[in-house]
């Protein structure tokens, strides 16, 4: 069995850097739970969350993220994927710190431009998708930095989706072990 951290891992980062992927194969490998908080977002309002903003609107999908962000923060033994605006409300940050490690999943813009070109996640501005992730992170950067306690940039790509999320996986562990010593 792996060294295991002796937090939970939270996994922070921009639309298309890999929190779920990468979260799925961290929580198997430790043998841990695994926690997205836009899926449960989506399990508990029955509809996705393009339509959920529809419905309501983006303060009323944040206000249900912090909700989901108090609850996984209870959590013992979990990978948890975040939203990618969970930073925009210090209290997330604050409530997830306590009990998990958080880590910034970073990649280069034109890889997340490519992923997020294929999403189904609604637009923030109603922007081009390319132009609005650009915007996105000139105006979270900083909030990202500010809130991680280690980042783990996502350089490379190589066509082979598994072994990418596996490498990107050991990435964040050794990331972890690292920031330990």
């Amino acid at each position: 069995m792996p060294n295991k951290p002796d937090k939970n891992i939270v996994l922070i980062g921009m639309r298309g850097a890999g929190k779920s992927a990468v979260g799925h194969i961290l929580a198997d490998y430790l043998e841990w739970d695994f926690i997205d908080i836009d899926h449960e977002i989506e399990k508990e309002a029955e509809c996705s969350i393009a339509n959920l903003v529809k419905q309501h609107d983006w303060e009323h999908f944040r206000d249900l993220e912090s909700q989901f962000a108090a609850i996984a923060a209870q959590k013992k033994n979990a990978v948890i994927s975040t939203g990618g605006g969970v930073i925009l409300r210090p209290a997330n940050i604050e409530k997830l710190k306590k009990t998990g490690i958080v880590v910034l999943l970073h990649s280069p813009l034109e890889h997340l431009k490519k992923r997020v070109a294929t999403s189904a996640r609604p637009s923030l501005t109603g922007a081009d998708p390319a132009e609005e992730l650009e915007s996105l992170w000139n105006e979270r950067s900083e909030l990202y930095a500010a809130a991680a306690d280690v980042t783990v940039t996502f350089d490379f790509e190589t066509g082979n989706k598994k072994t990418d999320l596996l490498r990107k996986s050991k990435l964040v562990l050794q990331a972890i072990k690292e920031m330990k010593n």
